[in-house]
């Protein structure tokens, strides 16, 4: 996640280190100054860059966004890794094998990765939440519904909008921020939005008071 602009020159260089490609969605992150809030100016265009990557290539990218593009340095952007497990197919019984070890289960990871999907207007409530739960703030997706629309007026229908936050936080802060978004939200409440959480491995430019740059901490 970058500034609107940046995420081009990123993925040519991924592809200089052996990425096959890229996918870039726009998004809008929030600066957390009470002055800009005031202002009206707390949205900041982003972009995000999806790459699927080995896990050494993985590793060799945040050493490049770090060097190449000072994602140490605040402001300049986050890299995170979320694993996922390799599944293979049993011709003879038709069932699916985990590939990978099965030891590394989310409680492993340092850091999560905590989406929320809301009706579009309400991402600004679910990042207060977050805030007021310890995180710094959020990137926003836009997006539709699908499936079984809300609304029906003949002879249109009209797929509801959506806005998908992303958060990255240390593990310690996950149960808490996540809670307060589930409980301000009102997210048990049918239409009112979905949580989860993914793991992260990696993350650079995620900065605190103690260090610039989480390490994987998995052996």
């Amino acid at each position: 996640m970058l500034a609107r602009g940046k995420a081009n020159a990123v993925l040519k260089k991924a592809q200089e280190c052996g990425a096959s490609g890229g996918t870039i969605f726009l998004g809008e992150g929030t600066a957390p100054s009470k002055l800009l809030d005031a202002l009206g100016l707390n949205e900041v265009q982003k972009e995000i860059l999806m790459i699927s990557a080995s896990r050494e290539l993985s590793d060799n990218l945040h050493e490049v966004v770090n060097t190449e593009f000072s994602f140490s340095k605040r402001n300049k952007g986050i890299a995170f890794t979320i694993p996922f497990q390799q599944c293979k197919l049993n011709p003879d019984t038709r069932k699916q094998e985990n590939a990978s070890d099965n030891t590394n289960t989310a409680t492993n990871f340092p850091y999560s990765c905590i989406l929320t999907i809301v009706d579009k207007g309400r991402s600004k409530a679910c990042i207060k939440a977050a805030r007021a739960a310890g995180a710094s703030g959020g990137t926003v997706v836009h997006g539709r519904g699908a499936g079984i629309p809300t609304d029906f007026y003949y002879p249109l229908v009209i797929e509801p909008q959506k806005d998908i936050v992303l958060i990255v936080t240390a593990k310690e802060k996950t149960l808490q921020i996540r809670e307060r978004i589930f409980t301000e939200l009102e997210i048990d409440k049918t239409g009112n939005g979905i949580i989860f959480t993914l793991p992260v491995s990696r993350a650079t430019g995620l900065l605190d008071d103690t260090s610039e740059e989480s390490k994987e901490v998995l052996t």
